[in-house]
């Protein structure tokens, strides 16, 4: 195993037995399950633009042009993304790993309802955020919190999905980038699945180093190391690669650090040694604690 890995399973197992880890879900969390990407998504509301999707890199831009053409019409938007994500599907072992976590607050920018599923099958109790006046409620007994930051699969007609609603964000969902920067300095978080070219998140990384230039609280993400494609030209996969040691770098203004690894299975065996490291160590506690009470309550 890697010495950064090693590193990182050392400091997160610290904070997740202080209580102090979270996580932010991206759609590769969710793609293996079965669902599609956004590309994948858009990919028939493109042909009707005449655009070719594989060729696009603004994949809001590509939502907010199916709009405009339909006259501000959203309802096949709203049809792709019920198409796409309304069917059952089956956890993957990463979710099932994650729940098995004592982690209390979970991030994500995705419509499904993976994350909760499983931790409901896991017997937890969660509080799901997906709109601004669920802030606003706590659910008794709660276990943990899900904040969907950009909707509910359940409610297609107010997810965040084009340049309007993302422009219209920070008004419109305002205390949602209040929790999560609030979230941010307070706790510990793992990026899993996630690309960092979502613009909400970016401007609260911004809001949060500014006002605590010196002192950010460690991240982390992973991401899969870029392998040339067996179609794309030498040009393109130096383009791609470079960008990706660009990216990688420019997160460190933001104090996160990004694991890098070869294979996405290689995620599954982080999380797998994650929670066998927090078992382990759960369990000497409890037994150092319990040798302690026997050894106090013995007769001098």
């Amino acid at each position: 195993m890697k010495q950064q890995i090693k590193s990182f399973l050392k400091d997160y197992l610290a904070e997740l037995v202080l209580g102090n880890a979270a996580i932010f879900a991206g759609a590769g969390l969710s793609v293996p399950a079965g669902y599609v990407d956004w590309r994948a998504l858009l990919r028939p509301l493109s042909k009707e633009l005449e655009l070719d999707i594989d060729l696009e890199s603004d994949l809001i831009a590509v939502a907010q042009f199916h709009v405009n053409s339909r006259a501000q019409n959203r309802h096949k938007l709203h049809e792709a993304l019920l198409d796409a994500l309304s069917r059952d599907a089956e956890p993957t072992e990463n979710h099932q790993l994650l729940s098995q976590l004592p982690i209390t607050t979970y991030w994500t920018t995705n419509y499904d309802k993976l994350i909760e599923t499983t931790l409901h099958a896991n017997g937890k109790v969660v509080d799901m955020k997906s709109s601004v006046p669920q802030l606003a409620t706590t659910r008794p007994n709660r276990d943990v919190t899900v904040f969907k930051m950009h909707g509910d699969i359940d409610r297609p007609h107010e997810a965040v999905v084009t340049k309007d609603d993302y422009e219209r964000y920070s008004r419109e969902r305002e205390p949602f980038i209040t929790a999560l920067a609030g979230d941010l300095v307070k706790k510990t978080f793992l990026f899993l699945g996630f690309s960092f070219s979502d613009p909400n998140l970016e401007h609260v990384l911004s809001q949060v180093r500014l006002n605590f230039t010196t002192t950010q609280r460690q991240h982390y993400a992973i991401f899969r190391s870029r392998k040339k494609l067996d179609d794309e030209s030498a040009e393109y996969f130096a383009h791609h690669l470079a960008r990706q040691n660009h990216v990688i770098e420019d997160l460190k203004r933001f104090n996160v650090r990004v694991l890098l690894v070869d294979e996405f299975s290689e995620i599954t065996d982080i999380l797998r040694e994650l929670v066998s490291q927090y078992r382990r160590r759960t369990v000497f506690m409890s037994t150092s604690a319990s040798t302690s009470i026997r050894g106090g309550n013995q007769p001098l």
